[in-house]
């Protein structure tokens, strides 16, 4: 009796460990596979950046709306699946008055697109925008 028992608890033993084994190799794949987008996300927002620094953005007043625009043009080689464009409107007194955020998507190398940032601000006295590649 004595070694069914010392069998079974051997065997749970085993079982458990290779359970915590097959867990741990999940985990550290999935850690692997979020660091990887990451290092990718950082990569392709530094390409966006440089592409985007290049834009003319003027703004556009009317006696209903307000917009910032500007042309973007994928001056890369590759797609540019996603690209986010994130203002700030800014008062005077450096407060924020407004902000929010603009995309594009599918964005062949060489294509240019108008964007436009439909501003709910009429009055604002400057203005920041940043680029992003990704919604994370």
């Amino acid at each position: 009796m004595k070694k069914v028992l010392i069998g079974v608890i051997i065997g749970f033993v085993v079982i458990i460990g290779g359970c915590v084994a097959i867990l741990g190799a999940g985990a550290s794949s999935i850690d692997s596979a979020i660091k990887d987008v990451e290092t990718q996300t950082v990569e392709n927002d530094k390409k966006v950046e440089e592409i985007a620094k290049n834009i003319e953005w003027e703004v556009k007043k009317d006696a209903y709306s307000t917009k910032i625009v500007g042309i973007f043009e994928n001056t890369g080689d590759e797609k540019i699946d996603y690209i986010e464009f994130n203002y700030k409107l800014v008062a005077a007194d450096k407060t924020v008055i407004e902000s929010s955020f603009t995309n594009e998507t599918d964005i062949t190398p060489g294509e240019k697109r108008k964007v436009e940032i439909l501003c709910m601000e009429n009055d604002f006295d400057s203005y920041e925008i940043t680029t992003k590649s990704s919604v994370f």
